[in-house]
């Protein structure tokens, strides 16, 4: 696909789904996800697509997303879909899997020492939210 092409499509996309028209940002999305770009293109696009189905309701749809992003970024040691999935566990209020996934992250040797304390603070958070929600 040429670039521009997947920049005017993935622009329009980004449109429908702040306007809430999520069909036609679903249809969108999956014929980009299912189109040729890279890995790490379908990753984030993986990632807007949990958007799309949060905002539906279905909170099971956009989770699975999140682990086909997930999956498609694994093999280039990124992490960025993951982390956003973590955020969303967390928004959910299931802090227990969100301190999961942050200390899944920690132990990956290809962090920076910035990305390992952005994410030991968000770890931080999440304890504490999850301490708090124990109480």
């Amino acid at each position: 696909m040429e670039y521009q092409e997947f920049l005017r499509l993935t622009r329009e996309a980004e449109a429908h789904l702040e306007a809430g028209r999520l069909k036609e940002a679903e249809t969108l999305l999956l014929d980009l996800i299912m189109g040729d770009v890279s890995d790490l293109d379908r990753a984030a696009l993986c990632a807007k697509m949990a958007t799309v189905f949060d905002r539906l309701g279905n909170t099971q749809e956009a989770l699975d997303w999140f682990d086909k992003g997930i999956a498609a970024e694994q093999a280039y040691c990124r992490y960025e879909t993951l982390e956003k999935k973590a955020v969303y566990l967390s928004q959910l209020g299931r802090y227990n899997n969100a301190v999961k996934i942050y200390e899944q992250l920690l132990k990956q040797p290809y962090l920076t020492e910035s990305e390992k304390e952005r994410i030991r603070k968000s770890l931080q958070a999440q304890l504490g939210k999850s301490l708090s929600e124990w109480r």
